[in-house]
């Protein structure tokens, strides 16, 4: 019998690595994955990968149930703002409709009692999954590798960030993808369960000394005070709401009001049995882009 597994945000850099490691998994025959797609421009990224796109668009309610039907287990990833609260609500009532028994959601790492907004919709959004009685696996991961890492390519002689020189806590989209595949395939060993995702604590300072040594090129981290940030994400274009619950929290780190931020976890061994990805090791394995961005950004 053939396994329907429909991922969100399979465009995405985190959506993306799941699907991507479902197409591998489906060479197994009984795995079908499906790739959310908002757009046709979406759908035909998929297509050129060899997925299969699914038309889904969390702002219109009528494409959520034919996109989920049939499906058996899905990956819940929202876009960061408010909406999220509302986007969850309509895709979870359709997957109850439909008949969908796993959801893997992808929130993030903070206290139980966060007070912070953003935190907190996610743990809601967890509250609300189990109330409804799916089967679930919830992940929360801390700061992205690859996040940092995308603004790096841009400027590969710089790590800028808001925290100061405090030590946070990191995983990349590979592990994170890992552990949600994992979840997907095997809803029976990792039903209820909520995986913190962090494998190494570095503060902005001891990156930039390991970009350095990795790309052998100076590199420097540029700190800036965490209250520029909320001016730097509204100008970017980020739902006011989240942009300012965001900024909070960074403030609240770099202050050393969050000691989680800088907590690490064996999840992803215990989870997937393979090492965890370091930022060493995620830096030597991407370097090469860096000479590709340099040849693009002067064409």
């Amino acid at each position: 019998m053939t396994r329907r597994i429909l991922v969100t945000g399979a465009t995405g850099t985190v959506g993306g690595a799941v699907i991507d490691l479902l197409a591998g998994a489906s060479g197994l025959k009984e795995i079908q994955p499906l790739g959310a797609a908002r757009s046709e421009d979406s759908a035909e990224r998929l297509r050129k990968r060899g997925l299969m796109p699914v038309h889904f668009d969390y702002d219109s309610p009528d494409t959520l149930r034919p996109a989920l039907k049939g499906v058996d287990a899905l990956f819940l990833a929202t876009g960061y703002s408010v909406d999220m609260l509302v986007h969850s609500k309509r895709l979870l009532d359709a997957a109850k409709a439909e008949g969908v028994r796993h959801i893997v959601h992808l929130g993030a790492l903070a206290e139980e009692d966060t007070p912070h907004a953003h935190f907190a919709w996610h743990q809601m959004v967890e509250r609300v999954i189990e109330a409804m009685g799916f089967s679930y696996t919830h992940l929360r991961p801390n700061f992205f590798i690859d996040t940092v890492w995308a603004g790096f390519r841009q400027r590969p002689d710089r790590v800028v960030h808001f925290v100061g020189d405090r030590k946070v806590s990191w995983i990349s989209s590979d592990d994170m993808a890992a552990v949600a595949v994992e979840a997907l395939l095997h809803p029976e060993r990792h039903a209820g369960a909520t995986y913190p995702l962090a494998v190494e604590a570095l503060s902005f300072g001891e990156i930039a000394e390991v970009l350095s040594e990795i790309t052998e090129t100076p590199v420097a981290y540029r700190p800036r005070p965490a209250s520029d940030l909320l001016p730097i994400t509204l100008k970017q274009g980020m739902e006011q709401t989240y942009a300012a619950s965001l900024s909070e929290g960074v403030t609240a780190i770099e202050a050393g009001r969050m000691p989680i931020s800088g907590a690490v976890y064996d999840t992803v061994q215990t989870v997937t049995g393979r090492q965890p990805i370091g930022w060493r090791a995620f830096a030597e394995k991407r370097k090469g882009e860096l000479t590709s961005a340099a040849t693009a950004s002067a064409r």
